[in-house]
């Protein structure tokens, strides 16, 4: 049903990687060997998470990637958000046009459920920060 993608799983990875690291910078590279991700995949994520403003990056000698924020600060669900977008168990909600149900409209009760369970996904990811995660 509901899943995550792998895209999302590694940067997650790589978001508590650089958690770990105390304000530190962690290249490409070094996230890439430490967390077992592709280096070709891992430029992507990382330039998703930088436009989403969740790392910061420098350049030079000692540069490399550091958390944007501090890991209390950065919600699971804005880490989603940066790599998959909304978080939809079903792909009516929040259009019209995909759903299977079009003749039923606004009164398609099962939409109304789905609704509920991305309210409840949403506030349970919301809650939970990079900290967490670190923290077990």
């Amino acid at each position: 049903m509901f899943s995550v993608s792998a895209r999302t799983q590694y940067a997650i990875r790589a978001m508590v990687h650089l958690a770990m690291r105390e304000g530190h910078t962690a290249t490409a590279a070094e996230i890439s060997a430490a967390e077992h991700i592709p280096a070709k995949y891992l430029e992507g994520i990382m330039s998703r998470l930088k436009l989403s403003a969740l790392v910061d990056s420098e350049r030079g000698k000692n540069g490399g990637y550091r958390l944007a924020g501090r890991p209390e600060d950065i919600s699971m669900l804005a880490v989603i958000e940066a790599m998959d977008g909304s978080v939809r168990p079903v792909s009516c909600l929040g259009s019209q046009t995909n759903c299977s149900a079009t003749a039923a409209g606004p009164s398609c009760l099962p939409k109304k459920f789905w609704g509920g369970l991305k309210e409840a996904i949403d506030a349970y990811l919301g809650s939970k920060t990079i900290r967490d995660v670190v923290e077990g």
